[in-house]
C-alpha cells in the first residue's frame, strides 16, 4: 500500500506541471494582450484552476478509492480465514457425527439382520408346522370319512338288523297268533273229551248200581249197610280219577295262559322273573361282587392318615432367594399338543411378592404357556396367565402373599377359550374367549422358578419365584370343581397327569428338594 508521504509527493509534482502549463499559456496570451481585456483572462485562469482542482480531487477520490479497497481486503481475508476455520470445524463435527451414525446403523443392521434370520426361522418353522397341521387335517378328514363311511355302514347293517328284527317280531306275532288259536281249539277238544269221560263214567256208574241192588235184596240190613258203604266208595274212587283230570287241567291252562302273552309285544315271563328276584332276595343285606371289589380298592388306595391331613403332595421345592441360578428343569415337554390343560400347586412365598411359577418354552415362542410375576417398586396385585404371547390375563394374587400355604389351580380349554383360577378350593377369577382353537405345542422347555426370554435361558432376577412348592401337578384336560376340591382336600390326584415332581430332570442353583408325603411334614 503506497505511504501518506508519496501521496503528498504525488499531489506537488501535479500541482507544478499545472502551474507551467498556465504560465506558459499566459505568455501566450500576454502578446495578444491588447486585443483581449484583462478580464476575460482572469476568468479563462478560474476555469483552468477550477478543472485542475476537479481533476486534482478526482484523483485524489481515486487514490482514497484504492487505499480503501487494500484495506477491506485485508479484513475480508481475516473473515475469510475465520469462515473456513468454522467451515473446517464444523466438516470435522459432521464427520464425527456421520461416523457415529455409520457405527449405530452398522450395528442395527447387524441387529435387523439377525432379526430377519430370526423371522425367516420361524416362518420357515411356521411354514413346516403349517404344512404339517394340513397333513394332519387331511389325514384326520380321512379318518373322519372313515369313520362316517363306517358309522353309515353299521347304520345301514342296524337298519337291516332292525328291518329284521321287525320282520321276525311280525312272524312271532303271526306265529303266537297260531298258538293262541291251537290253544283255544286244544281247550275246546279237551272239554269235549271231558264230557266224554264224565259220561262214560255216569254210564259205568249206573250199570255197576244194578248187579249190587239185586245182590242187597238177599242180605241183611246190616250187609247192606256194608255193601252200600263199599258201594259208595267204590263210586267215590271212580269219580277221584275225574276230579284229577279236571284239576291236572286246570293246572296245565294256567301255565298255558302264564306262558301265553296277552299283548302281541314280546315281554319276559313271569317265572324267569320269579327266578330273577329269587338270588337277589338271597342275597338282600350282603355286598354284591361289584361292591366288595370297589371296596377293596377303596382301601387299597387311601393309606392310612389321620384325619385332616393333605397327604397327597409326595415332595416340596423350596427357593431360598431370588437368583437366576435358582431354577427345576424338567426332563421332557409335552408329549403332545394340548387343548386343555390345568396346573394345581401348594405355595408359600415370603418375599412380599409372587414371581415366575412356570414358563413353556419352544424355538417359535418363548411365553407359550407363563404364569408369570414380577418383584417392582409397586405392590403387586395380580400375575399373568400367559397362553401364546401376547395374550393373557391377570389373575389376583393378593391372598397367596401372607407366608402361608395355599392350594392354587389355573384350569384353561380352547373349545370356547374359558379359564378358571381356584385360590384355596375357591373360583376367584374366570372367563373365556381366551385363545379359543389355540394348542399349545409338543417338545418345548418347562422351567419352574423363571421366566425363559430364550428356550432354557434368558432369566431375570426380578422375575424369581422365592418361597416353597410342594405337590405341583400338570393335567392333559380341565379338571371339575369337584375334582379340584378334592386334590385340595388330600385325595388322590385324578386322571390325565402330564407332570409332577417325580418328572424332574435337575435342581439348580440353591433350589432344594425335600421328600414329604404330607403337607403337614412340608416344612
Amino acid at each position: 500500500m503506497p505511504s501518506c508521504g508519496t501521496v503528498a509527493w504525488l499531489l506537488l509534482l501535479l500541482i507544478c506541471l499545472c502551474t507551467q502549463r498556465g504560465s506558459g499559456q499566459q505568455a501566450g496570451q500576454a502578446e495578444a494582450g491588447t486585443r483581449k481585456p484583462f478580464f476575460e483572462r482572469l476568468r479563462r485562469l478560474e476555469e483552468q484552476f477550477r478543472r485542475f482542482q476537479e481533476l486534482t480531487l478526482t484523483r485524489l477520490q481515486g487514490i482514497a478509492d484504492n487505499y480503501n479497497i487494500s484495506y477491506n481486503i485485508e479484513e475480508r481475508f481475516l473473515l475469510l480465514t475465520d469462515q473456513y476455520t468454522n467451515i473446517s470445524q464444523a466438516i470435522t463435527g459432521f464427520q464425527d457425527t456421520a461416523a457415529s451414525d455409520l457405527n449405530s446403523l452398522k450395528f442395527w443392521t447387524k441387529k435387523l439382520q439377525k432379526k430377519s434370520k430370526k423371522l425367516d426361522l420361524k416362518v420357515s418353522a411356521l411354514e413346516k408346522a403349517l404344512n404339517e397341521k394340513n397333513k394332519q387335517t387331511l389325514r384326520d378328514n380321512k379318518e373322519r370319512d372313515a369313520v362316517l363311511s363306517s358309522l353309515t355302514q353299521e347304520l345301514q347293517d342296524q337298519r337291516d338288523q332292525i328291518s329284521s328284527l321287525s320282520s321276525d317280531r311280525d312272524q312271532a306275532r303271526a306265529g303266537l297268533q297260531g298258538l293262541q288259536d291251537a290253544l283255544r281249539s286244544q281247550e275246546a277238544k279237551v272239554e269235549r273229551f271231558e264230557q266224554q269221560v264224565s259220561s262214560a263214567l255216569q254210564n259205568k256208574a249206573l250199570s255197576s248200581s244194578e248187579p249190587s241192588a239185586q245182590h242187597s235184596s238177599n242180605q241183611t240190613p246190616e250187609g247192606k249197610a256194608t255193601e252200600t258203604q263199599d258201594t259208595d266208595g267204590e263210586q267215590q274212587k271212580q269219580q277221584k280219577p275225574g276230579k284229577k283230570l279236571q284239576v291236572k287241567h286246570f293246572k296245565g291252562r294256567q301255565l298255558q295262559e302264564r306262558q301265553t302273552p296277552r299283548t302281541p309285544a314280546l315281554r319276559p315271563q313271569p317265572v324267569k322273573e320269579t327266578q330273577v328276584k329269587q338270588p337277589l332276595q338271597q342275597t338282600q343285606g350282603l355286598p354284591t361282587p361289584l361292591q366288595r371289589h370297589k371296596i377293596l380298592r377303596q382301601q387299597q388306595q387311601e393309606p392310612p392318615k389321620k384325619p385332616g391331613m393333605i397327604c397327597n403332595v409326595k415332595s416340596m421345592l423350596v427357593f431360598p432367594n431370588a437368583s437366576t441360578e435358582n431354577y427345576v428343569t424338567f426332563t421332557k415337554g409335552f408329549p403332545a399338543e394340548l387343548h386343555e390343560l390345568s396346573v394345581c400347586t401348594w405355595l408359600r412365598t415370603g418375599a412380599g411378592y409372587l414371581g415366575t411359577l412356570l414358563s413353556y418354552a419352544t424355538e417359535e415362542n418363548d411365553n407359550k404357556l407363563v404364569l408369570h410375576g414380577r418383584n417392582s417398586s409397586a405392590p403387586q396385585s395380580s400375575m399373568h396367565f400367559v397362553i401364546g404371547d401376547p395374550a393373557f390375563r391377570e389373575l389376583p394374587v393378593g391372598p397367596l402373599l401372607d407366608r402361608g400355604w395355599h392350594h392354587l389351580c389355573v384350569i384353561w380349554s380352547s373349545i370356547e377359550g374359558k379359564y378358571w383360577y381356584y385360590v384355596d378350593r375357591r373360583l376367584s377369577a374366570a372367563g373365556s374367549k381366551f385363545q379359543k382353537g389355540y394348542e399349545v405345542p409338543s417338545g418345548g422347555s418347562l422351567v419352574l422358578g423363571q421366566e425363559q426370554d430364550l428356550v432354557g435361558g434368558g432369566f431375570d432376577m426380578a422375575e424369581s419365584f422365592v418361597g416353597s412348592l410342594a405337590g405341583f401337578t400338570v393335567w392333559n384336560r380341565a379338571l371339575t370343581p369337584g375334582e379340584v376340591s378334592g386334590i385340595a382336600t388330600g385325595k388322590g390326584l385324578p386322571r390325565g397327569t402330564v407332570f409332577t415332581l417325580d418328572d424332574i430332570a435337575a435342581v439348580h442353583g440353591d433350589v432344594q428338594r425335600v421328600d414329604c408325603g404330607c403337607l403337614e411334614h412340608c416344612v
